[in-house]
């Protein structure tokens, strides 16, 4: 029970340290970037670090969304490397960036619902 509570704090700290970082960090393509979770495995290796962006709309929601995965790609090392002095863990998890389509779901169902919910009143 111990271990597993040690991999939720490392994940909690992880989220902390990229996000507080994103701020500082130069590059454009990260503003308006938020770290939603951050999921380690067990022998703290991997961890795999979900990222939504506000403000997404039209037809460069996709050319959004695939700039900011490229600029975590890109700056996965920096990353690593600052994760490492701040933890002080035996080993620095491998890190994976990954969009997180939860709200973009949740937006999908709304809009289903909105469709049947007229049907039902009649």
């Amino acid at each position: 029970m111990s271990g597993q509570r040690r991999v939720f704090q490392v994940g909690e700290r992880i989220k902390e340290l990229i996000a507080e970082h994103l701020s500082r960090v130069a590059d454009p393509r990260f503003s308006l970037v938020t770290i939603t979770s951050v999921m380690v495995s067990p022998d703290l290796r991997n961890a795999k670090v979900y990222w939504v962006v506000s403000i997404l709309s039209g037809t460069d929601r996709e050319d959004r969304i695939n700039e900011v995965q490229d600029a975590f790609e890109t700056a996965s090392g920096f990353f690593r490397k600052m994760i490492s002095k701040q933890l002080g863990i035996r080993f620095t998890p491998e890190l994976r960036f990954y969009y997180d389509d939860t709200l973009d779901t949740v937006e999908d169902v709304e809009r289903l619902m909105a469709k049947i919910r007229p049907k039902e009143n009649s």
